[in-house]
């Protein structure tokens, strides 16, 4: 019994890590440079060349703050700035783990320093009474934390519900879905970050739960720092890794029938 849990485990582990080696730029430009090294040796010249500048010209692109932000706006352009309360009512709000938490135990005090935290959009989602349960939705600690964050700004014990198993999207949107059914909700306030939504909320969709999209206002901790221009960055080789892993996270959820 315990193999048989085991598994989905470790095929999900090992799809997460293949999932993020294939999302880093250095990675793929790496492996066309050395597409272009191969033939260098075997003395194709001309396409080895081809290659090697191919893989560099790659990396320096995925370094560009403006190619950064334009995949970026790709994946966020869907989902604008919108308060707490502009949102309909719900059965429930689910939180995915991930993204920052705040540090400083006011932040209660004011939404603004709340508002770009997934756990902390949702606990204003709750303040303004847009559901009366908040699911928080995440493996190795994430859901536990974010109850503990909750409970400490006042949410009562009562109105929060753990799904503390989930190591993927997949799963998250899976158990989510299973407690959902439990609890007789149908309707879920869905919280993530803007770069995550189109692919968290195609997958709790698929899973059979009317979502509404409520991400968290503006983007992750970091890569606000982006600013448009051409010099590569470091922030900006980030962001697009980020962004690849989202797009090609998507591909593969749609190929696999998950989103």
């Amino acid at each position: 019994m315990r193999d048989s849990k085991a598994c989905p485990i470790l095929r999900a582990m090992i799809l997460i890590e293949v999932l993020e080696r294939l999302s880093r730029p250095w990675n793929q430009a790496a492996f066309v440079a050395a597409g272009g090294l191969l033939f260098v040796l075997i003395r194709r010249y001309r396409t080895g060349a081809v290659l090697l500048a191919a893989g560099a010209f790659w990396f320096v692109l995925c370094a560009s703050p403006n190619f950064a932000l334009m995949l970026q706006r790709g994946l966020t352009a869907s989902y604008p700035d919108k308060a707490a309360g502009e949102y309909p009512k719900a059965d429930a709000i689910v939180v995915l783990g991930g993204g920052a938490m705040p540090n400083d135990r006011d932040w209660v005090e004011d939404p603004a320093d709340t508002e770009g935290t997934r756990v902390g959009f949702g606990l204003q989602l709750y303040r303004t009474g847009r559901a009366p349960h908040v699911l928080l939705s995440g493996g190795h600690g994430a859901a536990r934390h974010m109850a503990r964050e909750l409970a400490e700004q006042g949410v009562p014990p009562a109105a929060l519900v753990l799904e503390p198993d989930s190591a993927t999207t997949y799963q998250n949107a899976r158990y989510s879905a299973a407690i959902a059914r439990r609890e007789g909700w149908q309707r879920v306030l869905l919280v993530t970050s803007p770069m995550h939504m189109t692919r968290a909320a195609a997958s709790f969709r698929r899973q059979g739960l009317e979502v509404i999209e409520a991400p968290s206002i503006g983007h992750e901790t970091g890569y606000h720092r982006v600013q448009p221009e051409w010099h590569p960055r470091r922030s900006a080789l980030w962001l697009t890794s980020r962004c690849l892993h989202e797009y090609i996270g998507l591909w593969m959820y749609r190929l696999r029938g998950r989103a």
